[in-house]
């Protein structure tokens, strides 16, 4: 091999995040204009590039880990200040107990390096993040190709879309919302349920710690309706399960107390009638009760890598591969009784749902399991990941399309942002990266959409709403988009989608901000017992419940030429060889094909409209002549359902 040192390039596909902020593919981004300051070259100044604004600017420390393509003699590395003088921290050999550890201070506005002479195929680099150097160098050459075999592509497998369409939902919802659905990711604080206190984490659900519900009842029921509920078992400020007097809370020891409750939930909802009576943990005056049968899946964590929380409630990819590790089967058993596997092995058990599409988390995740767990996987049995379809327009571009006065709004800006639909939002394309991932490197991963929707208060323009525009109102558009994205994810290998929500949470004219009203349900919600009043759904809510009805007993089976350019057409199939046709326009515009022919195998047929208040759709019988169906195409999807 040639031995001449040189300047390795790094690029973005070689980094990965350890703390899952920032974008540290800025710290080499100057490669062509850098120079070669260990040859005395001079090259232009490395710019500054601006950090991120929020609460981890100076309060925690940015590390990142880049992977090469083999293993390399390391020579020098160099850095460039522009301002202050920076301590950066370097580390290399084998991830996590690291053979080469040196801090060192460059000074500033010069490059500054040193000798390091050391093989590796990692490189980690950390530091204050109100510290950091404006660019790095990489100076080595490889010393031996690692040989690795990258796995072929295994097409996931078509999965029945009898548990597809869901929502986001709560304990206290009517029975007929939950009924809109097949699968509900029911979430609540974790300390609703449980009273932290390590292993003798004790579990409190009928009633509930705070006395007011019964999540006993409130599953029994779903269950007898055929509904899958996925409880979703969230955090607070109070509420924290990260242990910090742990020290390191990339280690799994510093989630205890979560695991050991995770234990008891799943000993009591799920399906495994052979736990010892006397691990099951439960507050005075709650009832043993094991192998209840009502879950098969459940939820660690929503968005943990969310920022808004600060420090404590952030989770960095490695914080939440370890939390995971523990939560999924007690570290591979290293802690008895505590996790969902030991409870359970039937149970699944899905990674906490990140907020935005995040590859970087996946494989920084991957790169800790790795090191730190005997079988190498990702403790989980399904990505999980939330995307709302939005971006920004000018006014000038708004004001042509949607219903609404941007003064009276309040917008001061010139770009405003607005929801658009899945297929502006290329929903396929977003989820591409992490799909072929998992079809390549773990493919018996499910893969999980559940978060996505769109506000109807057409007052407030928020960066999900679902605009008025044409002859549609908000509530339609909010309804059409819904389908349209359910369709779009049933065809592209996601095994569970889920709206968010059920219900808005107050008044459609009134609540301003992200997913205030973006239920299927109106605020406020009259209800009897266990039904809401009719008045009370939007339009969202008969067109996902008429959607759950058609797909129910399908799978996915491709999409089909239109020649329009405008409408696409997917394909479903049911276990008897039944055909069902979705057709919609990909457009927000008023786009109509009327009398649009379409080529068909001969049968009986009959169109199904989604309109309000009908949860089957309105249904009609087509004509079949010369090989066709006739059918008025338009944004609102209908379908053509063979009898």
């Amino acid at each position: 091999m040639n031995k001449t040192v040189q300047k390795i390039r790094v690029t973005p596909e070689m980094i990965i995040n350890d703390m899952g902020l920032e974008y540290p593919q800025n710290f080499f981004c100057e490669f062509d204009t850098e120079g070669d300051p260990l040859n005395g070259i001079e090259g232009e100044v490395p710019k500054i590039h601006p950090r991120k604004d929020g609460w981890w600017i100076g309060k925690t420390n940015l590390s990142f880990t880049v992977e090469l393509d083999g293993i390399y003699r390391i020579t020098n590395l160099y850095f460039y200040n522009n301002s202050g003088s920076h301590k950066a921290r370097v580390r290399m050999g084998t991830p996590f107990t690291w053979e080469f550890d040196k801090e060192f201070v460059p000074d500033m506005q010069k490059w500054c390096g040193f000798d390091t002479n050391f093989d590796t195929r990692y490189v980690n680099f950390e530091f204050n993040n109100n510290e950091a150097p404006s660019e790095i160098i990489i100076y080595g050459y490889k010393t031996e190709e690692l040989n690795e075999v990258i796995p072929p592509i295994t097409k996931h497998k078509k999965i029945k879309l009898d548990k597809f369409v869901g929502m986001n939902g709560f304990v206290n919802d009517a029975d007929d919302i939950s009924r809109a659905c097949s699968y509900i990711r029911e979430y609540h604080s974790w300390t609703w349920t449980g009273i932290p206190n390590g292993m003798d984490t004790a579990f409190s659900p009928n009633p509930s710690v705070n006395l007011r519900w019964n999540f006993d009842d409130f599953y029994k029921r779903r269950h007898s309706f055929g509904i899958d509920v996925c409880p979703t078992l969230t955090v607070g400020r109070d509420a924290n399960p990260k242990d910090t007097s742990v020290g390191d809370t990339t280690k799994p020891e510093a989630y205890i107390s979560y695991a050991a409750y995770l234990f008891q939930y799943v000993a009591r909802y799920g399906s495994n009638k052979n736990i010892n009576p006397e691990l099951i943990k439960v507050a005075e005056g709650q009832e043993k009760k094991i192998g209840l049968g009502y879950i098969s899946y459940v939820e660690p964590l929503n968005e943990p890598n969310g920022t808004w929380l600060g420090r404590d409630l952030y989770y960095s990819p490695f914080e939440l591969a370890a939390f995971l590790s523990i939560c999924y089967d007690g570290h591979e058993g290293k802690f008895k009784n505590i996790g969902v596997k030991q409870a359970d092995p039937n149970c699944k058990m899905s990674m906490s749902g990140l907020a935005g599409i995040n590859f970087n988390y996946i494989r920084a995740m991957s790169l800790w399991c790795k090191y730190n767990r005997k079988d190498g996987k990702l403790p989980f049995d399904a990505i999980n990941m939330h995307h709302y379809c939005g971006k920004a327009i000018s006014k000038a571009g708004i004001a042509k399309n949607v219903d609404v006065n941007l003064d009276e709004r309040g917008d001061t800006q010139e770009k405003v942002y607005v929801g658009v639909s899945a297929e502006e939002g290329d929903i396929v394309g977003a989820l591409r990266q992490i799909g072929e991932w998992r079809d390549r490197y773990a493919p018996h991963l499910e893969y999980w959409l559940t978060e996505f929707g769109w506000d109807t208060n057409q007052d407030y323009k928020t960066s999900t709403s679902a605009h008025a525009y044409g002859e549609y109102t908000g509530r339609q558009v909010q309804a059409m988009w819904l389908v349209r994205e359910y369709l779009l994810l049933s065809s592209a290998d996601i095994d569970r989608a889920a709206m968010y929500m059920s219900r808005d949470c107050g008044p459609e004219e009134t609540t301003v901000g992200k997913y205030g009203t973006s239920g299927l349900v109106r605020f406020p919600i009259e209800h009897g017992p266990y039904d809401v009043i009719q008045g009370n759904k939007k339009d969202s809510f008969y067109y996902v419940y008429t959607l759950k009805h058609l797909l129910s007993d399908t799978y996915f089976d491709c999409e089909i030429e239109s020649n329009n350019e405008s409408v696409r057409i997917f394909k479903y199939v049911t276990d008897e060889g039944k055909s069902k046709y979705a057709l919609w326009c990909v457009t927000a515009d008023g786009t109509k094909v009327p009398g649009m022919k379409f080529r068909i195998p001969e049968g009986e047929y009959k169109l199904v409209k989604f309109v309000n208040e009908s949860v089957f759709g309105k249904r009609s019988d087509l004509e079949y002549k010369d090989g066709y169906v006739t059918v008025d195409v338009s944004e609102n999807p209908i379908f053509v359902v063979e009898k």
